[in-house]
């Protein structure tokens, strides 16, 4: 898949506006840290208007009205009194290997301490953000009343409203500086990025929220012109395009629908179930061409373990190229379930829907749904069968990260010992976590006894039919003025747990969202300076944005570094029951240097072994909170997680190192190695 990157935020953007050959480049030169003993580079961003000079006299100009937002590093900082009034100058560079660009003035560049940076959350269910000029008027807005702060956000959006369909002007003391599209800003096909240049955390409705000082910009110096609502006519008529009014461009929405299935021995029934149901939709879709060539199919199994005999597979993929119905149809012949047991009761659920993530060919600009079916959890993280390393959660933030949307059919076996019931727990919970996709407060989860096979068909026949309706009468669906031709059977009526149909609805609701603002290209907000809630104005329980930190793969490593060191110490402790802080000084080479900072800190964070890079963040970590106190008041169930935790995070991080699409380029010509991904606040320790 080739991926248009749309780039908010002077991380990404690089030197390429600059023709002029560097000054001098001398690989002696280091540039210079955020703070004392610190070593992450201070970079800055430019402001409207900055001027690049050949030296601090500003004699010589090399260039004028340098892109706004800028990336640079800081080789020479101004101190004291004339880097407080902006008086001083910075000597600049590209990179940090010594490629120094020239000066600019201290008034025409703000710093940026730390690469954090936003993107917008699913925009279903939620308000648009709203971009404010003044910090203090932002918080004054979270501190009001709920009825008068919700009053004044609607006012806010029908002033925009109205300015934009030219029945009024806003007003000349107007507050909001800009405005996220109304339509979906896709976050994978198009992504787009804010970097955070200030932060405060407060509390909003009894939540800790925070405000959050943002710059946006894009990547391109052509029609470089601000998002600001207030002078940019043709942002304030694009930011206000409902999805609804483009829901016509759903005639050509496409679907990928890939099956995950257990194929263990248990399983036969159900196949057999799955195959029936695909000839039926593949009746529906013999009436409708166009339908047909709009959803394709695949399939993956998974069972257990390879080394046990007959089992033949961990996973496999049926269908290296996705696959039209009747193609699909032959090749559901094909998969069958073993006829040797399993030696456990739970398999390697995770390694079948981490293949289908990220192994599946999925089509361009297609709605990509994964079903999973299966009667058993998957083995927790730590178990040596587990081959993807994953578990529910950390495969979750995968999935959301390559926009795949998952279905979770879990057929619950009748359990006669307590102990074997647990496992039904244990894989509804799984599933649940795995299906609970961006956009929904609701899981899209089944649950079927394993007894009732015509529920079981039922929940296939139901949700292959609802995802065959909505492509072909996208358009009516999606504007809620047609009804779905979706016949829900009897036996459906059996299925233990289950979502509305209006809830299966809404699930494509949010796909066809994402899909129409990819399609459109939707443009973010750019070349702005402003203050932003992280929470949506009118409903503090909602996430309005995410964070996320930009790494370079060296960063990535150090964080996979310590959390192994971590798990080492955290493994040796349960077995030594030595002190937990002497089994991690142990575990460290770096704590070997320093052993005293190791033996009087009070935890992780103080231990010297946490990368700069990842100090002073605005989130809480359990892992820098850890400290032997901590450590042993934990049961030994509560240790396992912990450390299960750490493993799966390390796993995510192998996997996000190897995907070259996560990877972008700072600067022009730089090494592979200096890339950097952006990072969901929710992989981190």
């Amino acid at each position: 898949m080739k991926l248009k990157y749309s780039l908010l935020g002077s991380a990404i953007l690089s030197a390429l506006f600059f023709s002029a050959s560097p000054i001098f480049a001398d690989d002696a030169r280091m540039p210079v840290s955020v703070e004392a003993g610190s070593k992450v580079p201070l970079r800055v961003l430019t402001r409207p208007g900055a001027t690049l000079y050949a030296d601090s006299d500003g004699s010589k100009i090399l260039k004028n009205n340098l892109p706004t937002f800028t990336s640079y590093f800081v080789y020479t900082r101004p101190s004291g009194e004339s880097q407080a009034t902006g008086a001083g100058w910075y000597e600049v560079g590209s990179d940090d290997k010594g490629t120094v660009k020239g000066w600019i003035k201290g008034d025409d560049v703000f710093e940026w301490k730390q690469t954090m940076c936003l993107t917008f959350s699913h925009p279903d269910g939620r308000s648009p953000v709203l971009m404010f000029e003044d910090d203090e008027y932002l918080e004054s807005l979270i501190n009001m009343p709920e009825d008068k702060r919700v009053s004044s956000v609607d006012g806010y959006y029908t002033s925009i409203d109205q300015a934009a369909s030219s029945k009024k002007s806003l007003p000349k003391d107007f507050p909001v500086l800009s405005m996220e599209p109304k339509m979906s800003v896709d976050n994978v096909e198009n992504f787009t990025l804010m970097p955070i240049i200030d932060y405060k955390v407060v509390e909003f409705e009894g939540r800790e929220s925070r405000l959050l000082d943002i710059v946006a910009v894009n990547s391109s110096e052509k029609d470089r012109k601000s998002s600001d609502l207030r002078t940019n006519k043709d942002y304030l008529s694009t930011s206000t395009t409902t999805s609804e009014s483009k829901a016509n461009q759903l005639k050509n929405i496409k679907f990928d629908v890939v099956w995950v299935i257990d194929t263990t021995r248990s399983m036969g029934p159900y196949i057999n179930k799955v195959r029936e149901s695909m000839i039926n939709i593949s009746k529906q879709l013999a009436k409708n061409k166009d339908v047909n060539s709009r959803i394709s199919f695949g399939v993956w199994g998974f069972r257990d373990s390879s080394t046990i005999d007959g089992l033949e597979y961990v996973t496999k993929n049926y269908t290296p190229e996705l696959q039209s119905i009747d193609d699909f149809v032959k090749t559901m012949e094909e998969v069958k379930e073993t006829k040797v047991d399993s030696q456990t009761f739970d398999e390697d659920m995770f390694s079948g829907v981490n293949d289908a993530i990220n192994s599946t060919n999925w089509n361009d600009n297609s709605v990509r749904i994964v079903i999973l079916v299966g009667d058993a959890p998957g083995h927790k993280l730590g178990h040596e069968w587990n081959a993807s390393g994953m578990d529910q959660e950390t495969l979750r933030a995968v999935a959301d990260s390559n926009d795949v949307k998952l279905y979770a059919i879990h057929i619950k076996p009748k359990m006669s010992s307590g102990n074997n019931k647990k496992f039904n727990k244990v894989a509804a919970s799984q599933f649940k976590t795995l299906s609970h996709n961006q956009g929904q407060d609701e899981s899209m989860f089944w649950e079927v006894d394993a007894a009732n096979l015509d529920s079981f068909a039922s929940i296939s026949d139901v949700l292959s039919a609802s995802i065959v309706s909505y492509t072909s009468n996208a358009e009516a669906e999606f504007t809620g003025t047609g009804e779905s031709d979706v016949v829900i059977p009897d036996t459906a009526k059996d299925v233990l747990v289950a979502p509305s149909q209006n809830a299966i609805k809404e699930s494509l609701h949010a796909a066809a969202v994402t899909w129409l603002g990819n399609e459109a290209n939707v443009a973010p907000p750019r070349d702005i300076e402003a203050w932003v809630s992280d929470k949506d104005l009118k409903e503090s329980s909602r996430q309005s944005m995410e964070v996320r930190l930009l790494l370079t793969k060296a960063q990535l490593d150090a964080i996979s570094t310590l959390l192994k060191q971590v798990l080492e110490a955290g493994e040796t402790n349960q077995v030594s029951g030595e002190d937990f802080f002497t089994s991690l000084q142990a575990a460290s080479a770096v704590a070997a240097r320093d052993p005293e900072k190791m033996a009087s800190a009070g935890n992780i964070a103080e231990s010297g072994l946490v990368p700069d890079f990842l100090k002073g963040l605005p989130y809480k970590s359990r892992l820098m909170e850890m400290n032997n106190e901590l450590w042993e008041s934990w049961g030994p169930d509560e240790q396992n997680a912990f450390l299960s935790n750490l493993e799966a995070k390390i796993n995510a991080y192998a996997a996000i190192h190897d995907d070259t699409s996560q990877w972008i380029s700072l600067n022009e010509g730089d090494d592979p190695n200096d890339y950097v991904a952006p990072i969901l606040l929710d992989l981190m320790p």
